[in-house]
């Protein structure tokens, strides 16, 4: 479902605007700090209700104005166009599809979907766990609300659970063991999955790209390894309890699991070097958005931040080539790239500056 049409207020650095977008491919061409990562952030934002760079909605207010609002139009089918617009006023978010509002973002996640390849990816393979762990989450979340739901639960009883530790409740903590190990050991059980799913593709894809000859391969290292009965769990957390008493939070599931890329059996983003984490990273994209497909059987649309300007000239060629099929694309540059060797027949190009955009012919 391609977007024929943007419209922005107060976005960013962007004080208000229209854009024509109705092409397969868009390319935004300008220097650093123009607006080219915001009007992306936008199309995100429109399609999930947040964004990618950030979690507090006010950063993306205008500076000194107090609202802000981005509307999209969008193709369902060739003959029937849709809306929807997000409002932000007061501190208040309202999302609205075809005129109904939506009270859930959950609901809005599966109407448009998106990737976004971004310099920020190169942290699920060398960032902190809990960077790592967001790619299965995103990627399970893109096709499977249930999913999203099952998050919301665990973070819900997390939080009660490391409540009753630090109050040292032990009366109500082995009820709350119950639920936490049950709705735990099912997160696990698709992130294994997803995770054994990805890796064929995955070393395929690094090998072609990257041009290793060694294998690296992922891994998804769950702290309650080696345990699938819920009885061996419970015990586990009852050996455990003293010192999660005294630490005041729960130690182990699914929010301390850890995602690996391994060469050798050691940790690759200890060895390898930048550019090969950076392949690696949008290799995870290109997977996702392929995964999604396959799934659903609909094509996403793509958001491509800088994230070619790192590489050489082939391996450049080799990620457009391996790019999944897609609804439409969206590419930023930088003036001095060679985007005009990228662009296609029907391609948009955007210039931009200060927050302005000018359409080339």
């Amino acid at each position: 479902m391609p977007i024929a049409a943007i419209k922005l207020i107060n976005f960013r650095n962007i004080e208000q605007c229209e854009l024509d977008t109705d092409a397969p491919e868009v390319f935004f061409v300008g220097e650093n700090g123009q607006g080219k990562t915001n009007i992306l952030e936008s199309v995100y934002f429109l399609c999930y209700g947040t964004s990618f760079r950030t979690r507090e909605d006010n950063i993306l207010c205008k500076n000194d104005e107090k609202s802000f609002s981005a509307t999209a139009s969008y193709y369902k089918s060739k003959e029937d166009i849709n809306e929807i617009s997000i409002t932000w006023r007061n501190r208040t978010k309202n999302i609205r599809l075809n005129g109904k509002t939506i009270t859930d973002r959950k609901d809005i996640i599966r109407n448009q979907p998106c990737i976004v390849f971004s310099h920020d990816d190169i942290a699920f393979v060398n960032g902190t766990p809990e960077k790592r762990r967001l790619f299965i989450d995103q990627t399970l979340s893109l096709y499977n609300p249930y999913y999203i739901d099952l998050l919301r639960k665990y973070k819900k009883i997390l939080k009660t659970r490391n409540h009753l530790l630090r109050e040292q409740n032990l009366a109500l903590l082995d009820v709350y063991d119950e639920q936490f190990v049950d709705i735990g050991m099912e997160i696990q059980k698709k992130r294994e999955e997803i995770t054994g799913l990805f890796e064929p593709f995955f070393m395929e894809k690094f090998s072609e790209i990257a041009k290793f000859r060694e294998n690296v391969t992922i891994e998804y290292q769950s702290t309650w390894n080696g345990m699938k009965a819920k009885e061996d769990i419970l015990q586990y957390l009852r050996k455990k309890r003293n010192n999660e008493l005294i630490a005041g939070m729960s130690l182990t599931g699914p929010h301390r699991d850890r995602l690996l890329f391994l060469h050798r059996d050691s940790d690759f983003s200890l060895i390898g070097s930048t550019g090969q984490m950076r392949l690696i990273s949008l290799i995870l994209r290109i997977i996702q958005a392929e995964f999604y497909s396959r799934t659903t059987g609909r094509k996403p649309l793509l958001l491509l931040d800088d994230v070619l300007l790192e590489l050489d000239r082939e391996k450049r060629i080799h990620i457009l080539e391996n790019l999944p099929p897609y609804e439409q694309a969206f590419f930023t540059f930088l003036p001095n790239e060679d985007y005009v060797n990228y662009h296609k027949e029907n391609t948009m190009i955007y210039e931009v500056n200060g927050g302005e955009f000018s359409k080339r012919g």
